[in-house]
Formats: C-alpha cells, structure tokens, sequence
C-alpha cells in the first residue's frame, strides 16, 4: 500500500489560510480550550530608569496559547516597591480593573513585569483564534508527522531503502518551505520568525514555515546519516549552527588579518569564511557546503591556537584540509614553476620536480570531505600536474637529443582542424567517455591525445593544462553549442 503523503495536512492548513472563510465559520473554542487549563491576556511592561526618572512602556497582549508564551519567563514575588506606585495608572490606561490581573516578575529581568488579565477565548478576534488554532494544529501535526517517520524506517530494513525514504521527505519538505518563503517575502533571515500583532495572513504562513524547519531540522538530527547533501540547509538549521561557530569564525577571520600572508592566500583562506559569514535568506548553503565550511573553520581555529600564522602554515593547512579550488591548485602550481624558471636545464628541472612529487605524495590530506565535491581532491591535480610536467620535459629531452642526432627537424604532426572551441572539445570528449564510446580509463591519456592530434580555428597547440581545466569546468553556453552540434549529427542519421 502507498504511504500517506507527509504533508497533507499542512496543505490543508495552507488553503485555510489563503481562504480563511472556510475556518471561520466554524467555533475554533473548543478546539483551543484543550491546550491550556485557563484563559487569560499577558501585557509585558518594561520599566526604563533615566537618570533620576523612570518609565515604562505597555506592549500588546498575547494570549497564553501563543507560541511566544513559551519564552516568557515570569515568577510570582512581590512587585518591587518602586514600580508600585506606577500599577494603578498602566490599569487605568488599559482600563482593567486591579480585581481583573495577577501580577508577575519575570525571572531574567527585574525591570519587566507581567500583568495576567483573565479572558474568554470567545472575545479574541477571529484573526487571533485562527493563528492560534495554526500554531496549535501544526505543532500536533509534527508530534504525529515524527511518529510515523520513526515508525516507517524502522521497518526499512537496508540502508539504501532509508536513504531513499529520508531523500523524499527532505525534498517534499524542502519544496514546500521554499514556496512559503516566496510567499511570505521576508525582509530578512530574522523577521521570518516575528510576529505581528495583527494575526493575518503572513503571520499564519510564517508559523507554518517555522514548524516545516522543525520537521526539517528533526530529520536533520534523527537521520544525519541518510540526508540528502546537496539540499540546501533549511534557514532556522543554518541559524542555530552558525551560531555555534560565530565565535571561531570572528577570531579566525581577525587573526588572518593581522598575519602576515600575501592577499592572494589571504583571499582564498577568505573564501569559505565568507560563505558562512554572508549567508542570507536568498543564498543558502547545501549541507556538503556548510559541513565543508564548518570544518574548514574548525581546523583553522585550531591551527591559530597552536602555531604562528604564517604562509607555510595556511598553506599545509588549507592542503590538508582539502582545499581543493581551482584557484588554490593555480596557486600551488604557480610557485613550482616559478622554481622550474630558475633552473639551468630541463634535466635539473625533472629532479625538482621528482622532489615535489615525493613531497605532496607524502603529505596528508583528507579524502572524504573537499571544498569542490564536482573536482578531484587538491592531492590528486597537484600529482598529476607534476606527473604531466615531469612527462613532457622527459619526451622534449628526448625530441631535442633527436634532433641533434638527425640534424634536422622533423616534419611536424599533422593536426585535425576542428570547428568546435577548446571547451566544446573537451566537453565532447568527456560524453564519449562518460558513455562508454570511449573506455580509456586513464583521462590523461585522453588530455593528451586531444592536446596532440587537434587544433581548433583559434588554438594550434592545446595545452593539456587547458583540456583539463575545460573538461572539469563546463560552461552552460558550452553545452548548449554541443548539444545543437549533436542534434545535427542526430538529423544525418535519418532515412
């Protein structure tokens, strides 16, 4: 038998709310009365002391089944002698009578204090009782939504089956909760989580929208291990864990600045900073890059804590880390050839070379987690760089001692003249690859071969540098100028 869809219930509450005069018309009394044993109005009054002077403002009442109540901290003690003589005149404002209230002193601040005025449901306006019966119905619905979620993977019995369960709820979620944002229009990450004091329409779908990352964040927390990392991390989830490294991020990002590192390294140590730092509401994170981020946070935190921060230093640990961006890995090789440049010849160039490879092979780096998940790890492109490096000035030692030999120089290789750019090349050669049209395993064999017997109107000689940065980095104009290539050798093909 199907599953029940997970959120049909929430959907019902959403057409409530676009057409609230199906709801309205019923006595939603009842159904609040079960979610608390009174009914009463809270005023918060916050006392403010100037000087020699002292006064107070009176905010809205809510009632004591709004989400808010569970936030108000308040004890029963005796009023503070001080602030007696201002009750009778804030009554007499509100106009409540002193037989009406009950007073309360909240816990973590002694200048604010509670006034607690008995009420019957039935006076709230409709508005009001609306909200309150959508906070009440969607905080009842997560208890059931939870229950059965638990109770449907249990009975999952292979990895791969709950992987697929939890990726469903993550995206039928996930959907849902970027539809209400587009509806609510929020100014900011935070005023997603205010309420008005008018209980229309926004304020409903809010509500809605806060217990949809509720749902989010338990799956999050009960099935770290099945999520979906390429989903974007619901807002309140990226709220709470920024938070918990707000602290390391502001020291990392201080201490940086006053180190002594070039601004190229600076600004690529920069890099996954800012991605935390400047998370809005309309650019989130995935999960793989904000775990990528944390981490890389983390460990620069750690790193400051025990050694200087030095250009040495940052590098190792932007290696270690897996830093793998093409920008780090220019950087990298960068200042291997600018070493090469001051070698005398290409047989002393080798042996440095040789002395890199040795060097990078032995570092440690990590394999699970990179910076781009799309991008081999920063170990893997540097090796191979070297590798490709070491190759060519090995096969041009050769060419030149040849050419000595001979005493003349070859006729040069005859290249295919293409009609296709460098990027469309390689992204072409990269399909018959991917579909097993070509089943050459080893993808420099493939660099090279293109870089050897093509050219193209613009390029006579391909690097293999070139092929592989294209290959790895497919523009989306590329794919559309191959795509309308292919669709023309498709239409040959017909009788």
């Amino acid at each position: 038998m199907k599953p029940k869809y997970i959120l049909e219930n929430y959907d019902r509450i959403l057409k409530e709310i676009k057409n609230p005069k199906i709801i309205f018309s019923n006595d939603l009394t009842p159904f609040l009365e079960n979610f608390a044993s009174g009914s009463f109005l809270i005023y918060q009054v916050d006392f403010i002391k100037q000087d020699s002077t002292t006064k107070y403002i009176v905010k809205k009442p809510i009632h004591n089944v709004h989400p808010k109540v569970s936030k108000v901290n308040f004890k029963g003690v005796d009023i503070a002698e001080e602030f007696k003589p201002f009750i009778p005149k804030i009554l007499d404002e509100l106009n409540i009578q002193e037989n009406q209230i009950s007073l309360r002193w909240c816990s973590k601040n002694e200048n604010t204090l509670y006034l607690m005025q008995e009420c019957e449901i039935e006076d709230l306006s409709q508005e009001n009782r609306f909200f309150l019966y959508c906070y009440h119905s969607l905080k009842n619905e997560n208890q059931k939504i939870k229950k059965i979620n638990k109770e449907r993977v249990f009975k999952l019995k292979s990895k791969k089956r709950i992987e697929q369960y939890i990726h469903r709820k993550q995206y039928i979620l996930e959907n849902l909760a970027h539809r209400l944002v587009k509806e609510i229009n929020p100014i900011n990450s935070s005023d997603l989580y205010q309420f008005s004091n008018n209980y229309d329409k926004i304020n409903c779908l809010k509500i809605t929208h806060i217990y949809l990352e509720k749902l989010l964040r338990f799956i999050e927390k009960e099935y770290r291990n099945y999520l979906n990392v390429n989903i974007q991390i619901p807002n309140r989830s990226t709220l709470v864990k920024e938070f918990e490294i707000t602290n390391k991020l502001k020291e990392v990002k201080s201490r940086l600045l006053v180190s002594n590192i070039n601004n190229q390294l600076l600004k690529l140590a920069y890099e996954p900073l800012l991605k935390i730092a400047t998370i809005n509401i309309q650019e989130k994170l995935t999960y793989y890059e904000f775990n990528y981020c944390s981490e890389f946070i983390k460990a620069l935190y750690k790193q400051i804590n025990f050694a200087d921060m030095s250009e040495e230093t940052i590098k190792e640990c932007l290696f270690h880390l897996n830093f793998n961006s093409l920008q780090f890995f220019k950087y990298l090789t960068f200042e291997i050839s600018q070493e090469l440049e001051t070698q005398e010849n290409n047989i002393k160039k080798i042996d440095v070379l040789y002395r890199f490879l040795k060097n990078y092979n032995q570092k440690q780096s990590r394999n699970i987690l990179k910076y781009k998940a799309n991008l081999p790890s920063l170990k893997e492109q540097i090796i191979s760089w070297i590798e490709e490096e070491i190759e060519y000035l090995t096969k041009k030692i050769k060419l030149e001692a040849n050419q000595f030999t001979n005493g003349t120089n070859n006729d040069e290789k005859i290249k295919f003249l293409t009609s296709l750019s460098v990027a469309q090349l390689s992204c072409f050669f990269g399909l018959l690859m991917e579909t097993g049209i070509i089943k050459h395993k080893n993808q420099t064999d493939v660099f090279r071969f293109i870089s050897e017997n093509f050219k193209t109107n613009n390029t006579e000689k391909i690097s293999v540098a070139s092929i592989k940065v294209k290959y790895y980095n497919v523009e989306n104009s590329t794919k559309k100028a191959l795509r309308e290539k292919i669709i023309e050798l498709l239409d040959l093909t017909k009788f």
